[in-house]
This record gives structure tokens, C-alpha cells and sequence, in this order.
């Protein structure tokens, strides 16, 4: 009886000694692989074939913890044979799911890749468009907001390049104008070509004052689009400098024949630089006598309505539909001779529009017939004097 306990001792002893070098043996053989697989897949140019060593080199560690558990616990062939068989009918079927899995991952990914490729040579309509709930499907979907991003991006820097190309064709065009009539006139006057000097000498007068108008007008316009335009806001009252803005451009409106009617409801204040709206009335004022036949009546409307708002009306051809809203770009050019901007309008419009965006009020033109723009400003709050 001493003999056979002793002998069961052993057996359990060496037992227990098997069961410990056999999980000792797979903990070592999980850490490399855990150590050296993250390696080898990071160094691997293909993900599929990264996920099929990590899956295979886990059946491996498996089998070999199966076939030493066997050994250990002493089973019977037949039953080692079914575990045998039931392991590689486990492993079969594992390397069909990770294969299926891999040509997933490596399908989209290649989709991924492929899309940022295009992106990144300029083909911003190219998209992922991965239909995935993971951190894969969410890198599509972050390229393809980019690519929507640097498309409208690229679309806005394409007009502004056609608008900066025709803006500066624009500006050439009426420079040169005015210098080719100062030259051919200078050169007359030299010569003694110049049957009636005084006449002359009063076109040039008029081009060079076309010249430094121009140029005021660009120096402006470079200063409120680089934030450097500062004013003193002031209470005014609108009603008032419109009057004065009708006064100071009635002799032009004299020359062309044409009446100017102030129509206002009285007194409407609005907290603003008064230079800065004076600027804006004679502008709309001086696009509106220009494009009035003659004979004709402009009216100026003043109003507190929800906001101090100012229109200025003419009989002139209008604004055509299609460049309605293009009108406060700078020189745009609408189709002659019905449209009203042929010939180019300047910046007149243009520096309105900044400037009263710059009270944080909105500019507009509104459907004929003839042509009527308004502008409209916040509402003054009460106590809202100089600032």
C-alpha cells in the first residue's frame, strides 16, 4: 500500500511538472509572437498575408498546447485522434474567416490608399466612399470630407483667378484710356496742333481727375480688403447726409439733365462713420446718374424699417437678371447695350458693399424696371453714440 501511494505521488508530481513546462512553453511562444508578429506585419507589404501568419501562428501555438496536453493527462489514441481531427476541421475553417477577412481589410484599404493618391495629385473628385462602422471606414470618410473641402477650395480660388484676371484687364483698360488721351492731347499742345488750347487743357483736366478717382478708388478698395479700413462710429442722422450727398453731386446730375429726388420719412438715425456712408450715397448716386436718360428723375428713398434703409432708384436700362448678383464684384461687364454694367461699372459698387458690410449692414439690387439699390443698416440701439 506504501508502494502504490508513494507510486501515485509521482505520478501526480510528474504530472504537475508536465502541466507546468507545457504552460511555461506556450507563454513563451505567446510573447514572441506577440513581440515579433506586430514586427514582421509592420515590415510586410501586404496586409492579407500579415493576417494569415498572425492567424496561422495561433493555430500553431494551439496545436502544440493540444498535443502536449495529450501527452500529459496520457489520453487514448482514439481520443487523440478526434481532438486531432477536431483541431484541424477548427483550423481550416479559421484560415477561410481570416483569408475572408484579410481580402476585406486589403480591398478597402487599397481603396483608401488609392483615393488619397488622387487627392494628393489633384484630383479632388476622387472618393473612398467605404462602407465600413470602423476605424477604416472612418479614415474614408474623413478623405472624402477632404476632398469635398480642397474642391470647393480649388473652385473658389478658380473664380477668384478668372475674377482677379478680368478685374486687372479692367483696371488696364481704363488706364490706359485716360493716358493715351493725356498723351495724344500733350503731344498736340507741343506741336501747336491745338486749334482751341483751353479746351484741351480742360480734357485733361477731366482725365487726370478720371486718373486720380481710379486710384483713390483702388487704394480704398486694397485698404478695406486688408482690414485696414478704421472709422470713428458716430450717431448720424441718415436723412440728413443724404441730403447733403444730393447737394454735392446735383451739378452732375445738372449736366446730364437729370432731376434728384430726396424722399424721406425725417429723422433716421444709425450709428455709423459718417465719411464712410457719405462715400456709399455717392456712389449709388453717380452709378444712377450715369445710366439715367436724360430728362429723367432719380429718387432717393429714406426709411426707418426695422433698420435705417436707403434706396436709390433711376429709369436707367437696369441690372441684367443673370449678373444681378455679380454687380458688387468690381468691374463686371454685362451684355451690351441693353445691360447696364457695359462698359464696365468701376468699383463704385464694389466699395459700397464693403463699406456698408463694414457697418455689419447688407447691400442689394432688386428687379426692374430701371434699376433700384438699397442698403440697409442695423438698427440703432438706444444710448449708442460714439465708439
Amino acid at each position: 500500500m506504501t508502494f502504490i501511494a508513494i507510486q501515485t505521488m509521482d505520478g501526480a508530481e510528474s504530472s504537475v511538472a508536465v502541466w507546468g513546462a507545457v504552460v511555461f512553453g506556450l507563454a513563451v511562444a505567446s510573447t514572441i509572437g506577440v513581440l515579433l508578429l506586430p514586427r514582421l506585419g509592420a515590415q510586410s507589404s501586404s496586409l492579407r498575408r500579415t493576417v494569415l501568419a498572425a492567424g496561422i501562428t495561433a493555430m500553431v501555438i494551439t496545436g502544440v498546447a493540444i498535443t502536449a496536453s495529450s501527452a500529459a493527462v496520457m489520453l487514448e489514441p482514439l481520443q487523440l485522434g478526434v481532438m486531432v481531427v477536431l483541431f484541424l476541421f477548427g483550423a481550416s475553417l479559421g484560415v477561410i474567416l481570416e483569408f475572408s477577412l484579410a481580402r476585406s481589410l486589403s480591398r478597402d484599404l487599397h481603396r483608401l490608399g488609392s483615393a488619397a493618391r488622387q487627392i494628393a495629385g489633384g484630383d479632388y473628385a476622387a472618393r473612398a466612399e467605404l462602407d465600413r462602422l470602423d476605424e477604416i471606414g472612418e479614415a474614408g470618410r474623413v478623405i472624402d470630407r477632404m476632398a469635398v473641402e480642397l474642391q470647393a477650395m480649388e473652385r473658389e480660388r478658380a473664380d477668384a483667378q478668372t475674377s482677379r484676371q478680368a478685374f486687372l484687364a479692367a483696371v488696364g483698360h481704363d488706364l490706359r484710356t485716360p493716358l493715351a488721351a493725356l498723351r495724344a492731347a500733350a503731344e498736340a499742345l507741343e506741336d501747336g496742333l491745338a486749334p482751341e488750347p483751353d479746351r484741351y487743357y480742360a480734357a485733361m483736366r477731366h482725365d487726370l481727375d478720371a486718373l486720380t478717382g481710379l486710384v483713390d478708388d483702388l487704394f480704398l478698395l486694397a485698404r478695406i480688403e486688408g482690414g485696414a479700413l478704421q472709422f470713428r462710429r458716430v450717431t448720424v442722422d441718415l436723412s440728413e447726409l443724404t441730403d447733403e450727398a444730393v447737394e454735392a453731386i446735383s451739378p452732375v446730375a445738372r449736366l446730364k439733365d437729370v432731376r434728384i429726388r430726396l424722399d424721406t420719412s425725417g429723422h433716421v438715425y444709425t450709428s455709423g462713420g459718417p465719411a464712410q456712408l457719405s462715400r456709399t450715397l455717392r456712389n449709388l448716386l453717380d452709378n444712377a446718374i450715369r445710366h439715367t436718360p436724360p430728362g429723367s428723375e432719380v429718387v432717393v428713398e429714406v426709411r426707418d424699417q426695422d433698420g435705417p434703409l436707403v434706396c436709390v432708384i433711376d429709369r436707367g436700362p437696369g441690372f441684367p437678371a443673370e449678373m444681378r448678383d455679380r454687380e458688387f464684384e468690381g468691374y463686371v461687364r454685362g451684355s451690351a447695350p441693353a445691360g447696364r454694367t457695359a462698359g464696365g461699372t468701376g468699383l463704385g459698387l464694389t466699395i459700397s458693399k464693403r463699406l456698408i458690410e463694414a457697418h455689419a449692414g447688407r447691400i442689394w439690387i432688386e428687379p426692374g424696371p430701371g434699376a433700384t439699390v438699397c442698403f440697409q443698416l442695423p438698427p440703432r440701439r438706444p444710448g449708442n453714440g460714439s465708439s
